[in-house]
């Protein structure tokens, strides 16, 4: 084989090889040279880093009393003060139908009203169609203050759904008009993703 045949065939190889290796390098540049990271595929904002949350004694309106969180489940709070206007009813039912739509990961998923305005007859009613729905009614500012973010409104002035994990970390919180479906997908790739809780 002459010298010519033998260096074509050499630059033949090393051509094939680029074309193999480059996009491996151009996605390493991408990602480290020049931080092009991809956009979460998450509706909610996810809170980075995750807070883990410390439980004050909470008493719900069943009398029930929960000194240490509420075990090892997802957690999704609404908080609302005063009383709970439309759009905390309708987020409560959203939450609803989140919780029913997880089929057999129903249990997965604790849903949880923390009301500092009283529970009167028309909410008391409104509720009767929530037999899982946990209800405390005072909100305690020491949780409170683990949940609130610069640049976002009071806890509970809008009645914003939040998330927590089995681990008790805040992790994500949504707006108070959400799209319920792209929630639910939301908590669906947690819950496909951590098998705790």
């Amino acid at each position: 084989m002459s010298k010519n045949n033998l260096l074509r065939h050499r630059i033949k190889f090393i051509a094939l090889v680029l074309v193999f290796i480059s996009p491996f390098i151009a996605g390493w540049m991408a990602l480290y040279v020049f931080e092009l990271k991809p956009e979460s595929s998450n509706y909610g904002f996810l809170v980075q880093p995750v807070k883990e949350l410390q439980w004050p004694p909470l008493e719900a309106v069943t009398g029930e009393l929960y000194e240490n969180g509420f075990g090892q489940t997802w957690k999704f709070l609404l908080f609302a003060r005063g009383s709970c206007s439309q759009q905390c009813q309708s987020n409560l039912f959203y939450m609803r139908q989140i919780r029913t739509l997880l089929g057999r990961d129903t249990s997965r998923l604790q849903n949880i009203l923390i009301i500092s305005g009283a529970v009167d007859a028309e909410l008391k009613a409104f509720l009767n169609d929530y037999p899982n729905l946990i209800v405390i009614q005072s909100i305690s500012e020491k949780l409170v203050s683990q949940f609130q973010e610069a640049g976002v409104e009071r806890i509970g002035s809008t009645p914003r759904l939040y998330l927590v994990d089995p681990d008790n970390n805040y992790m994500m919180n949504y707006p108070a008009e959400i799209d319920h479906y792209r929630v639910l997908d939301d908590i669906k790739k947690l819950m496909k993703l951590s098998q705790i809780g």
